[in-house]
């Protein structure tokens, strides 16, 4: 399966950690072969979106999250990515994968 990094999504992770990139590249490499991540590494997000997911990595500047959504028979994307600051995700966070993940469904 194709993976499509989101242009907003791209910035981000450039702005990322940069011990994490190849664990991140490299998870994301798994999944477009098919392999189904669990966790620890990976957990579906449902009530937020379906098909929506959090791969959650830590490096020594903390912990570092990557939101992607899996379009079945289309691709997987990654909408967005950040430092993990609170236990929770907040709700501007929420609605701005709402967002993002609409203007792929469009």
């Amino acid at each position: 399966m194709e993976i499509v990094v989101l242009k907003q999504a791209e910035k981000e992770l450039k702005d990322g950690p940069k011990e994490l990139m190849q664990d991140i590249y490299s998870l994301f490499d798994e999944l477009s072969q098919g392999k189904s991540l669990g966790m620890p590494i990976s957990r579906p997000l449902p009530s937020i979106v379906r098909g929506l997911h959090e791969l959650r990595l830590s490096g020594k500047a903390g912990e570092y999250r990557v939101f992607y959504y899996i379009k079945v028979k289309d691709a997987i994307y990654i909408v967005h990515a950040k430092s993990k600051k609170k236990q929770a995700i907040d709700k501007k966070t929420i609605d701005l994968l709402q967002n993002r993940i609409r203007s792929i469904e469009s």
